[in-house]
């Protein structure tokens, strides 16, 4: 197939209730979409909120959506990428859950955030071995990388010998962090020329105690950056959905203008 239609949901942490994720689903569905992509901390809670919350309510969230999304995957034939924490006996684990007809395959985090703010570290396990979580839908090669892991070179040169076609990276961005983002990501698909999509969270956090506490807002903008490096689609900062096709041409077409991968195959190692 030389095109393929995608999803990203833009929305916060899910309700029990399954209601809404069904009915975007099916709307995608609909739309034509075969992949469809979600934030971080959609599944679960935020992570400011997870830290105070006991061990059986993380895992009655993850439990509950990991079930509907399987469900929701084989009813509707599409592949769901969606954040999960994985509750085990005596560890967290952030993950990146892939459901499909096939089942589900989580793909866990390799890089987590260190800060005082928002320590990641000190609160799940990291896969010390890196992958990517690489598979294919229709001829397209896909990859899933958390936001915080975008920063290093090292997923991307992973991404590059595996030859991904487009990456999906679920985000949780916030504290008037968006033009950096934007470039970012943009210069990553860019030199790597690839697609990447991006689908950030919605809603309110709350970080620090006492007279250090402060709130900020996920501002949504989830986007599709081109194997050129241009930003072809962006939501805005409301609850929505994002379809956007990739092609085999664009992506053939920036390998022959730009030639970053002849060149950088040519390098003496």
């Amino acid at each position: 197939m030389s095109e393929l239609k995608l999803c990203a949901l833009q929305i916060g942490t899910l309700a029990l209730s399954n209601s809404r994720l069904d009915y975007y689903l099916q709307t995608a569905a609909k739309s034509g979409a075969k992949v469809v992509l979600l934030g971080e901390y959609v599944i679960n809670s935020f992570f400011s909120e997870l830290e105070l919350m006991p061990k059986s309510m993380i895992k009655e969230q993850s439990e509950s959506k990991k079930k509907a999304l399987a469900e929701l995957a084989i009813k509707y034939d599409l592949h769901i990428i969606a954040p999960i924490v994985l509750v085990k006996p005596k560890e967290y684990v952030k993950a990146i859950a892939h459901f499909s007809q096939a089942g589900v395959k989580y793909r866990v985090a390799n890089a987590l955030m260190p800060y005082s703010h928002w320590n990641e570290a000190a609160f799940f396990s990291a896969n010390e071995s890196l992958e990517i979580g690489a598979f294919s839908v229709d001829g397209f090669k896909f990859a899933t990388i958390f936001g915080f892991e975008a920063h290093f070179d090292e997923f991307f040169a992973l991404a590059r010998a595996k030859k991904i076609d487009c990456l999906l990276m679920p985000t949780a961005c916030a504290l008037e962090s968006g033009p950096r983002w934007d470039s970012l990501l943009s210069m990553r698909a860019f030199t790597n020329n690839i697609y990447i999509l991006r689908a950030n969270r919605l809603g309110k956090a709350t970080f620090g105690s006492g007279k250090n506490e402060y709130e900020t807002q996920f501002y949504g903008r989830s986007m599709l950056c081109s194997p050129h490096g241009e930003i072809t689609h962006i939501l805005g900062e409301k609850e929505e959905m994002l379809l956007a096709t990739i092609s085999k041409s664009e992506l053939n077409d920036a390998k022959k203008t730009w030639k970053f991968g002849t060149i950088s195959n040519s390098f003496v190692r």
